[in-house]
């Protein structure tokens, strides 16, 4: 399945249902165990969502609708823990959700512990912060349903786009999987 990217946020997405299902199916792909190999080079692997951009992000997208497409990546998520468990390799697996742009959302192998931790870890630089959201739930906040192999780590980040300053994000990350 490709990405499809349509920048144009002012074009309201047809028929959901068919392309949750189509999420839906690709989560299943993950029970799979050879999903979870990459080159032994790499700190880490990644499977972006595939979906378009309208239907999580701009003007026609819906709680509802982006709830069903975090679900699905839960579930890929938690499908390929499972896929994994019997393996003498393991990486770290874990989805991640990013708002307000959640279509850069994927799913995440890490290789590298040190990697991982040090996209955790709270932070402060010259270039911005990120500190852990410890008194809210995104999955408690849109219905979410969490497997029993999945846990749930947030993170607010702030920082500056460029060396000039004048760009500014804010934004959340959501970790669901093994993030703890």
């Amino acid at each position: 399945m490709s990405r499809r990217l349509n920048r144009d946020h002012r074009t309201k997405v047809r028929n959901i249902p068919r392309r949750l299902k189509a999420l839906n199916r690709w989560a299943d792909t993950f029970h799979n165990p050879r999903r979870s190999v990459f080159s032994e080079d790499e700190h880490y692997w990644n499977f972006k969502i595939p979906v378009e951009v309208n239907l999580v992000q701009g003007k026609y997208s819906t709680i509802r609708d982006k709830a069903a497409c975090a679900q699905a990546m839960i579930n890929a998520c938690s499908n390929l823990i499972m896929a994994t468990s019997d393996m003498d390799y393991r990486p770290r697996i874990t989805t991640v959700i990013c708002l307000p742009d959640m279509f850069i959302s994927e799913i995440c192998l890490y290789r590298s512990e040190d990697y991982y931790q040090g996209i955790i870890t709270e932070n402060r630089s010259a270039n911005g912060a990120s500190a852990l959201i410890k008194e809210r739930s995104l999955a408690a906040e849109w219905g979410l349903i969490l497997p029993a192999n999945v846990q749930e780590l947030g993170i607010t980040l702030e920082y500056y786009g460029n060396e000039d300053c004048d760009e500014w994000f804010t934004g959340e990350r959501w970790y669901y999987g093994q993030v703890l």
